[in-house]
């Protein structure tokens, strides 16, 4: 979504986009999950919390679209309004310099933003 911002003429189909087409092409790790309208299961298998979309980060079309949205961010510094909409669990660090305003950064921080709600339920 902050690509998208940045870059609203890119030709560029987005990760959401890529990750939806290849979910839908190969159903089996959701689809028994995700009951619902077709806008109810497209909202789950990006939102949810069971995460079934874990099961295609591997996928060639995934990697390659994770990629070019990092090669497209690099040496981009994302305006901090774009990171509040977007990261706003992330704002703090980046204004106070721990973490970069560039997607790689962002990307890294925000997957150990996640990791802590687990190592903090792990450890109460």
């Amino acid at each position: 979504m902050i690509a998208a911002e940045l870059y609203p003429d890119s030709s560029r189909r987005s990760l959401r986009d890529t990750m939806e087409a290849v979910m839908r092409s190969s159903p089996d790790n959701w689809q028994k999950y995700y009951a619902g309208s077709e806008h109810e299961q497209a909202l789950l298998r990006h939102f949810s919390y069971s995460d079934r979309i874990r099961y295609y980060w591997p996928e060639a079309a995934a990697s390659a679209a994770v990629d070019a949205l990092l090669q497209q961010l690099d040496g981009v510094d994302i305006p901090e309004p774009l990171i509040a909409q977007y990261l706003g669990g992330l704002l703090v660090k980046v204004r106070n310099q721990s973490v970069a305003p560039r997607g790689r950064e962002l990307l890294l921080a925000a997957i150990g933003h996640v990791m802590q709600d687990y190592i903090d339920a792990c450890q109460g």
